[in-house]
């Protein structure tokens, strides 16, 4: 792993490096993750498809006010040598959180067509040694049911089930 603390710092975890998000690409990236994360939680059953734009934008303002800027918050592109953008990372910091021990992932992610590689456990790694840096003591997430895949690489790398929701449609 190599570190660099300056300005514009990056994190490598073997083929995987973290370099903090412009301003438009948080833009570019920010639009894709709210429909994402509509789309799973129309889904999953939690929100209406008719409510669901509503909820998202409720959700985004609280979490982002001041957008890229919103402190505790802090977005990464993930990078692999020769600076090919692979994915990107949304970390949430709050180091005196008890429940979560100072770190929350919003949102991880790798593209498509980088996916099978080993590219998310390196980003998921570098995500926690950037929670670390940023004073973090542990780190959270949440995964929807549905998402096997990633569901499996969160337990494989160590990450316990803390609560499980469950739903059952009586339609």
């Amino acid at each position: 792993m190599e570190r660099n603390r300056g300005p514009g710092y990056s994190y490598r975890v073997q083929d995987v490096r973290l370099d903090p998000m412009t301003a438009g690409e948080f833009e570019d990236r920010l639009g894709a993750v709210m429909s994402e994360y509509v789309a799973e939680q129309i889904q999953v059953g939690n929100w209406s498809s008719s409510d669901a734009e509503e909820l998202a934008r409720v959700q985004q303002r609280r979490l982002l006010p001041h957008g890229i800027e919103t402190p505790g918050m802090h977005w990464y592109v993930a990078r692999t040598p020769p600076d090919q953008v692979i994915g990107f990372l949304w970390l949430a910091t709050e180091p005196t959180d008890p429940i979560t021990g100072g770190a929350w992932i919003y949102a991880i992610e790798v593209d498509p067509h980088y996916r099978g590689r080993g590219l998310g456990r390196q980003l998921l790694q570098a995500a926690e040694l950037e929670a670390r840096r940023l004073g973090a003591t542990a780190i959270a997430l949440n995964v929807f049911g549905p998402n096997r895949i990633a569901r499996q690489l969160y337990e494989s790398s160590g990450y316990d089930v803390t609560s499980l929701q469950m739903r059952k449609s009586l339609d």
